[in-house]
Parts: C-alpha cells; structure tokens; sequence
C-alpha cells in the first residue's frame, strides 16, 4: 500500500504543479482567475470504512477556480470594458453560453460587440429613441445614419425691459425695427431636416404697460399667430397670461402641416436690458455616427455628428448563487453547472452584479510571488514522496535479501 500511496501522491503533486505554472503562464491574461487545488486524505480513505476494498482515487479532490477581483488598467479603447463586483460578461457562440471577466472586446465587421475568439457580447438593445428594453440579445453598435427629426417644441427665456418704451412706427412690421421692442432668433428643422430661421418680435402695448404682443416669422414668412403676453407687476408672467405661441400655420417641404410650439413662461419683465438666456428646440438634421463610450451603467452611448447622443444598447451582467461552482471553459470562460446554480442576468449597477469600468480591463488575479513559492513547496513535496518511494524500495530489497 506504501508504493501505491506514495506513487499517488506523486501524480497529485505533479498536477498540483501543473495548476500552478498554469497561473504563472497567465499572469499577464485579462480577466484570468487563478486556480487551485484540494486535496484529501488518502490514508484514511484507504482503510477506513469507504475504502474497504483497498483501492482510491488519489489524494486530488478537485481543481477550483479564484474569483478574486483582479486589479485594473486603464486604456483608451472604448471597447474595454471591466467589472467592479462579481458578475460575469454574458457570452453567446452559436448554441453556446458562457461567462467571463475579460472584457477585451472588438467590433465584427456586422459591427456586434465580440470577443477576439469571435464570441458575442449579450446585451439588452436599445430602440429609436434611446430606450433600453428587455430582452436579451447581441449587443450591436450600428452605423446607419440617425434620421433626421422636425421641431415641434421652442423654448425662450429672457427678460423682457419693463422700462421699455412702445415702438415709435405703427403698424408692425418685421423688416422694422422701429416698429418692435425686442426681437430673438433661433434654427429649427423642418421634416427634411433642412435648417430654418424663426424670428420672435415682440411689441410693447401703448395701452397697458405691463403686455407684450408677440409674433414670429419663419424664413421670410410672417406666421398668422400671435399671443398677447402679460405680466404683473413684480414682473412675472401672469398666471392668467396665455403663455404659449402656437404656429399651427407652418408649412412641411411636402405641404403638411406641422404645428410648432413656442414656450414663453419662462420670460420675465424686469426693470433691466432685455436679453435672452436660453433658447432651445427639439429638432435635429440627419447625423452619421462619430464615436460611442459607455457609461458605469453599461450603456452604450452613440454620438453624432449632428450633435445628438442615443443609447444604444446596455451591457448584461450574470451573477450565480456559487461562482465557485462555475466549469472552466478554456480561454478565460466558464459555463454553468450543477454546483453553480443557474445564471441571474440582469443590467449592471444593481444588485451584486458590480458596475461597469470603461476604457478599463481587468488584471489576472495571480501574485506572482506567492505562486513561485508555492511551486517550491510543490516541488519540495515531489522530492519527499519520490525519497519515500526509494525507502521502500531499499526497505523491499531487504526483505527478499533475508535467508
């Protein structure tokens, strides 16, 4: 039984080193897991109750693997992507999933997000509108053009000069100065995505001091519409005041018409310069795709060239009830098993999934140092269990030298 324990120690150290020299190998492997092994007690398995029969596995019980966090370094590709936590990257090939930590990612000449092994990074895509669903899929960064999108909403804020007094030149009339108290710009887009000029001018009433008559133009056309604007005397809008200038008048290239409203509640009429501090509008030309950045959340960010950004997509993240659990897959993957439970997928930045490190990747969770020194006590057991094979075998040829 001596020969037999001894040669299975043997093969158990020497895959013990195999393990080891594996995490050494892989020190400089993203999103590597160091593992190692466990071992039990040949001796009493061999002659206790569940080794009645004399014989035995060896003295490995199993290889497990590390999951650690790994530390991180940081690049300037936008496709590198760490965890902070303990999920996993959720990776579709074929039939086939798997998880890893190796967030080295590229795009495919379809432009999905995937491994260098060519293995799809899972995500839940976005819609036209920036709005993440639900359902799983390959994670994509398109490049079709993002289409263009009318103005339908104008918002003004500003002051109006209380101090101001009524125009001096009677009816009003755009191309006159002398005929307005105030006058705003802004570009908005019609539904081709051509760029158009809307002019606000407002008149002070000769009446009652405390009004604004307001019209607008597009281009060179004078709108039919126009609002009264009213004030109080703090010079605030009134709340009976409408605050509003609907241009349901304005005309599409294709003859359609598109209303298009104009926000006028956050104006004042103080005693000071009139101004505008802000004007914004909802409408946007055609834009190609410039670049694309995720955030801790997972999303992906596109950025265009007409300005706009859209989500478009989210990075999935699966943890497990027993990470320890997981199979090896090879090249720094894992599936599930019997012992892992099964996957709980969800979005990044929630749970214990962890959350999402752009530009970064994940170091190997090896310590180069405390491996060498576990290879030399390896390699110290090796030497003692091959010095015991050779006493027994000294102890053996003594025994057939007795007469």
């Amino acid at each position: 039984m001596a020969f037999s324990t001894s040669i299975n120690g043997l093969m158990a150290v020497q895959q013990d080193m195999g393990v080891i020299s594996n995490n050494i190998a892989n020190v400089g492997t993203v999103g590597f897991k160091r593992s190692d092994t466990l071992f039990s007690e040949i001796y009493t398995a061999a002659v206790g109750p569940a080794g009645a029969d004399g014989s035995s596995d060896g003295v490995l019980t199993r290889v497990r693997s590390d999951f650690g966090q790994g530390g991180f370094e940081f690049t300037s590709r936008p496709l590198d992507l760490a965890i902070d936590g303990q999920g996993l990257f959720v990776l579709k090939n074929e039939q086939e999933t798997s998880y890893t930590r190796a967030g080295a990612f590229r795009l495919d000449s379809n432009r999905y997000i995937v491994t260098e092994g060519g293995a799809n990074l899972q995500g839940f895509a976005a819609d036209a509108d920036g709005q993440i669903s639900g359902a799983l899929s390959d994670l994509q960064i398109g490049a079709a053009l993002l289409e263009q999108k009318s103005t339908e909403n104008i918002n003004i804020g500003g002051n109006l000069d209380s101090r101001a007094s009524t125009p001096s030149m009677t009816p009003f009339d755009p191309t006159n100065p002398e005929s307005y108290s105030f006058s705003a710009a802004t570009t908005i887009f019609d539904s081709a995505g051509t760029a158009r000029q809307v002019s606000l001018f407002f008149v002070k009433n000769d009446i009652a001091p405390g009004q604004f008559t307001v019209s607008a133009r597009v281009d060179d056309a004078l709108q039919p519409e126009s609002v009264l604007l009213e004030f109080t005397a703090t010079g605030e809008i009134d709340p009976a005041s409408d605050s509003e200038l609907v241009l349901a008048s304005y005309q599409q290239p294709e003859g359609a018409a598109q209303p298009v409203t104009i926000d006028l509640s956050n104006l004042t009429s103080f005693g000071v310069t009139s101004s505008v501090s802000s004007i914004t509008q909802d409408g946007f030309p055609a834009g190609e795709l410039t670049g694309f950045a995720f955030d801790r959340s997972g999303i992906a960010y596109a950025s265009y060239s007409n300005n706009e950004v859209r989500a478009v997509g989210q990075v999935a993240v699966a943890t497990f009830r027993n990470t320890q659990g997981l199979a090896s897959n090879g090249k720094t993957t894992f599936t599930e098993s019997a012992t892992s439970g099964l996957a709980e997928i969800g979005k990044p930045d929630a749970g214990a999934r962890g959350f999402i490190r752009p530009n970064a990747l994940e170091s190997a969770n090896v310590d180069l140092t405390v491996e060498l020194l576990a290879l030399i006590e390896a390699q110290r057991s090796f030497q003692s269990i091959a010095q015991a094979i050779q006493n027994e075998n000294e102890a053996s040829d003594a025994l057939l030298q007795l007469r």
